[in-house]
């Protein structure tokens, strides 16, 4: 009985441990995704702004409508605007899965935790 108590035991801590190898996988995919995504938003940014500072400066003198200056700035505040959402909405999503983490192997180390408890107070109740 003791050693499927162990056993149960290692399994579960095993499985536990595959899942945490498993986040940190997923994690550094994801932190250098969106290192990625940042990058791109930061030179589309440089980009946008020198376009923009170019029409500022014809619109200073009198050559260009300011309308032109902000139409050239449209693209990066549509970029910004659903990055923003994204991020908004995968943290949120991220939020309620956290509230969900308790997985079924930890679910498992914990009834068998429980299981040794009860076990262990009841061979200490036959010794008396």
């Amino acid at each position: 009985m003791m050693k499927q108590n162990a056993s149960a035991s290692g399994k579960a801590w095993e499985a536990i441990e595959v899942e945490k190898r498993r986040d940190r996988r997923i994690r550094r995919v994801s932190v250098t995704a969106w290192a990625i995504t940042f990058f791109f938003v930061a030179v589309l940014a440089v980009m946008v702004c020198a376009q923009v500072l170019q029409f500022a400066k014809g619109a200073m003198v009198g050559a260009l409508p300011w309308a032109t200056v902000f139409a050239a700035a449209m693209p990066l505040v549509i970029v910004l605007g659903l990055l923003s959402v994204l991020v908004a909405t995968l943290s949120t999503i991220g939020i309620f899965l956290r509230l969900r983490t308790a997985s079924l192997a930890e679910i498992q180390l914990r009834l068998a935790a429980l299981e040794d408890m009860i076990a262990a107070q009841g061979d200490e109740a036959t010794r008396r």
